[in-house]
């Protein structure tokens, strides 16, 4: 896995990063607070999460499609739960790719990320989504969350999980 700044001028904005898989897949990393919906600027991450974990599974839609899909499909209430985003995923790609978690913990966390897979995890204070990934030739762990890109540890994630009823939990994409 590689991590790239984007170059094009069109979409830098939008798009600062871009994430090059092993297996030559390319996932935009999403700004949400750059993009013209006011949505998508107020209560985006779980919808940039839901793009991010598309292009993981190599379903090519843009930020609009999503939003409009999750409001055809989805049950939304300030913004998307992370059970609704792993249905929206599920009926989208086939297989089932998207299995959601109430908790997970450190160790489960890792593995999963050891074995090539997508995390999207759902923070509390503020009630935030992001995107783990582990980089397979450095073995850090990388936080994607508001265009911006960070590494951490899954005990640093864990500490920071979100306790609300409604809102917490964890996807795990294959």
């Amino acid at each position: 896995m590689k991590i790239v700044a984007n170059k094009n001028k069109k979409n830098k904005k939008r798009f600062p990063w871009r994430i090059i898989l092993d297996n030559g897949r390319v996932i935009p990393v999403p700004s949400q607070h750059n993009f013209k919906t006011d949505f998508i600027k107020r209560h985006g991450c779980s919808l940039v999460a839901f793009y991010m974990a598309l292009r993981f599974r190599g379903v090519k839609k843009n930020m609009q499609q999503c939003l409009q899909f999750a409001r055809k499909k989805l049950k939304c209430a300030a913004k998307y739960p992370l059970l609704q985003i792993s249905k929206g995923i599920n009926m989208i790609c086939s297989g089932k790719p998207a299995t959601y978690y109430k908790t997970l913990t450190n160790a489960q966390i890792d593995s999963h990320l050891k074995k090539g897979r997508m995390i999207l995890f759902e923070e509390g204070n503020p009630i935030h989504t992001v995107v783990l990934l582990r980089d397979s030739k450095t073995g850090k762990i990388w936080r994607f969350s508001d265009g911006a890109k960070n590494t951490t540890t899954a005990s640093k994630e864990n500490a920071r999980k979100c306790t609300n009823e409604k809102y917490r939990g964890v996807i795990v994409i294959k």
